[in-house]
Formats: structure tokens, C-alpha cells, sequence
């Protein structure tokens, strides 16, 4: 019992060094390990990070709501794309890939947003450009993710993630507003 958990939390360790090195491009999906709990355990700290997204504006169910919908559209697209490519046993560590990217960037994240609106309305600028460094950078590694998962050309996985970013966008304004 106790090895097996060991083992667990090894792996789990691991995914997460792959989980950065994707982070900067570095590692892809396929050298994640093949174990639904290593995606039940990054989800668990997904909606524990959730905590942290808290404010007066958003409540701890809005949070939630909203990463239950981009795991539900994620989950989608991954299993609409490996079912096009009949690359199916692929799904596990390519849905892993994208909860655990997500993961790591809303951590890193969260302290950048914090920084940025406690000095005030006077960097509202770098707020701005802050929110847009984000941006590109979560649809880089989203695309890259979607690229080596899929085995598509970088153009296509780019229009992937782009419009997974339209769609989730409408989404949620259109459902949680």
C-alpha cells in the first residue's frame, strides 16, 4: 500500500517537471505517465489553486464553474482531435497535459495579478500587458500540446487554441455573467 503510493506521488512529481518544461515548450505530452490518478491529483490542486482566484468580485463556485467549463471544452477538443486522428489511447496524458499546463500557469499567475492591481490604478498599463504576456504564452503552450498530441502543423494548432480562447471567452460571458 504504502509503495503504491509512493509510486503514485512519484509519478505525479514527475508530470509535474513535465508540466513546466512545457510550460516553456520544452517536453510534450507523450512523456507524461500513462495514470488517470496523476490527472485526478492535478485537478485536485487545480481547484485547490481555485482558492486563491477568490475575491470580492468571484466567489469560490464561480471559480469553479469556470475551471469545470475549460476542462469540459479541453476535454472536448482532446477527444474530438484523437478521435479524428484515431490516436485514442492518447487522451489520458494529452488531457493531463493541458490540466497540468493550466495548472501551472494560473500559479504562476496569480501572484502577477495580485502584484499588478495592489499598485493601483497607476500601472493599469502594465496590468494590461501583463494580461497579454499570459495570453500568448497560454496559447503557445496550448498549441504546442495540441501539435504533438494531434500530429498537426503549428498553424492548425494555433487556430485550435485560438478558437478554444474565442469560445471559452463567449462562454463564460455568456454563462456566468
Amino acid at each position: 500500500m504504502m509503495a503504491a503510493m509512493q509510486n503514485l506521488i512519484g509519478q505525479w512529481l514527475t508530470s509535474i517537471k513535465h508540466y513546466q518544461l512545457m510550460c516553456v515548450l520544452l517536453s510534450s505530452p507523450e512523456r507524461l505517465p500513462h495514470n488517470p490518478f496523476i490527472l485526478l491529483l492535478t485537478g485536485f490542486a487545480y481547484f485547490l489553486i481555485g482558492l486563491f482566484l477568490v475575491d470580492a468580485e468571484r466567489s469560490y463556485a464561480l471559480v469553479c464553474a469556470q475551471i469545470t467549463l475549460e476542462l469540459l471544452m479541453l476535454g472536448l477538443i482532446t477527444y474530438v482531435g484523437l478521435s479524428l486522428r484515431k490516436s485514442m489511447p492518447r487522451f489520458l496524458q494529452t488531457f493531463s497535459a493541458l490540466l497540468g499546463t493550466n495548472v501551472i500557469i494560473t500559479a504562476v499567475t496569480i501572484p502577477a495579478y495580485r502584484f499588478s492591481v495592489a499598485n493601483g490604478s497607476a500601472n493599469e498599463s502594465l496590468l494590461i500587458y501583463i494580461t497579454i504576456a499570459i495570453l500568448v504564452w497560454n496559447l503557445a503552450v496550448l498549441s504546442l500540446i495540441f501539435k504533438r498530441s494531434f500530429d498537426i502543423s503549428t498553424h492548425l494548432s494555433a487556430i485550435i487554441s485560438f478558437s478554444y480562447f474565442i469560445l471559452y471567452q463567449i462562454t463564460v460571458f455568456w454563462f456566468l455573467s
